[in-house]
C-alpha cells in the first residue's frame, strides 16, 4: 500500500513535466519564427510574372499572422548551383516582321516548324490591309533549346523587314521562390508534429489555423514556380507575315503625257456638256420670258398711242 501511494504522487509530476516540455518546444519555435520574420521582404509579381528579391529569403504575402515555425533556409545556399551561366533562368522572346508573296504557304510553314520543334501556336490572327493584302500575326512557344534554330528557320521564309530579340534573367526570382517553398514545407512539417502533441481544443485550433495558412502559401508558391519554369522552358516568338504592298510608279514620258492630255480634253468636253445641260433650260426659259415681255410691252404701247390719238381728236 505505501508503494501505490508513492506511484500516485509521481503521476502529476510526470504530467507536469510533459506539459512543460511541450510548452518549451512551442515557445522555441515561436521565438525562432519571430526572429526570422523581420528582414524578409515579400515576393510580388510583375509583367513577367515575378520580381527579383533582394534578400536571402522571402516571407509569405498572405494576410493573418506572420509567425513562422521553421528555421529559414538562406537563398544563397540554393543559389550556388546557378553560378554557371548555362544554369541561369532566362526568359527569351523575339519578334520578326517579314514580307512574302506566298503568304499562306509561309504561315503553314511556321506552324510546321513550331510543331516539329516540340512547340505550339499560342495565338494567331489574319486580316486584310487597306490595299486588300493579307497580313497574319502568329505567336508561338518553342522549347528554349530550339529557340535559335526555330528563329533561323523562320527568318529564311521571307524578306525580313524588322526583328528584335530579348532575354529576361529571372534567376534570383527563381532562387527566392525555391527557398521560400522549402521554408514553408519545413514549417508545415513542424506544424504537423506540433499538431500531434496538442492536448486541448485551443492548441489544436491555433495550429490548424497556421497549418491552413502555410499550406495555402505552399500551393501559391508552387504555382508561381511552375509558371516561371514554363516561361523559361518555352521561349516566345511573334511573327508578322504580310504580302508586299503595291508600289506606285510614275512615267513622265511623251506617251504618258499624250494620254493624260487626251484624258484632260475628254474630261473638259464632258464638263462642258454637263454645263450646257444646265444652261439650255435656263436660256430657253429666259427667251420665252423675254418674248412674253416684248409682246406685252408692244400691246401696251399700241393701246397708249390709240388712247392718246383719240384725246387729240385724230381719227
Amino acid at each position: 500500500m505505501p508503494t501505490y501511494g508513492i506511484m500516485n504522487t509521481h503521476l502529476p509530476v510526470k504530467k507536469g513535466l510533459m506539459a512543460l516540455t511541450i510548452l518549451c518546444i512551442v515557445s522555441f519555435v515561436l521565438l525562432s519564427g519571430c526572429t526570422s520574420g523581420f528582414n524578409t521582404p515579400s515576393v510580388s509579381t510583375g509583367e513577367k510574372g515575378y520580381s527579383d528579391g533582394s534578400s536571402n529569403y522571402a516571407t509569405p504575402a498572405y494576410g493573418g499572422t506572420q509567425t513562422a515555425y521553421a528555421t529559414p533556409m538562406p537563398a544563397s545556399s540554393a543559389g550556388n548551383v546557378y553560378t554557371n551561366v548555362n544554369d541561369r533562368k532566362v526568359i527569351m522572346t523575339a519578334s520578326v516582321s517579314m514580307e512574302t508573296s506566298e503568304h499562306d504557304k509561309v504561315v503553314n510553314s511556321i506552324r510546321s516548324i513550331t510543331t516539329g520543334a516540340g512547340g505550339y501556336v499560342q495565338s494567331s490572327s489574319t486580316w486584310l490591309s487597306s490595299t486588300d493584302k493579307k497580313q497574319t500575326t502568329i505567336s508561338i512557344k518553342v522549347p528554349a533549346a530550339q529557340y535559335e534554330s526555330v528563329l533561323s528557320q523562320i527568318k529564311a521564309l521571307g524578306k525580313i523587314k524588322s526583328e528584335s530579340s530579348s532575354g529576361s534573367d529571372v534567376t534570383m526570382t527563381y532562387i527566392d521562390l525555391s527557398a521560400r517553398l522549402k521554408n514553408l514545407q519545413a514549417e508545415e512539417k513542424q506544424l504537423t508534429e506540433i499538431m500531434g502533441m496538442s492536448k486541448n481544443v485551443t492548441e489544436i485550433l491555433t495550429v490548424e489555423k497556421e497549418l491552413f495558412r502555410v499550406r495555402g502559401e505552399i500551393e501559391s508558391t508552387t504555382q508561381q514556380l511552375n509558371y516561371l519554369g514554363s516561361q523559361v522552358d518555352f521561349s516566345t516568338i511573334t511573327v508578322t507575315v504580310a504580302e508586299p504592298q503595291p508600289t506606285v510608279e510614275y512615267d513622265w514620258g511623251i506617251d504618258t503625257a499624250f494620254k493624260e492630255g487626251i484624258r484632260a480634253f475628254i474630261g473638259m468636253i464632258g464638263a462642258l456638256i454637263v454645263v450646257t445641260g444646265y444652261l439650255v433650260p435656263l436660256i430657253l426659259y429666259l427667251a420665252i420670258g423675254l418674248a412674253i415681255l416684248y409682246f406685252v410691252a408692244r400691246f401696251l404701247w399700241n393701246f397708249y398711242k390709240s388712247w392718246k390719238n383719240k384725246r387729240a381728236g385724230k381719227p
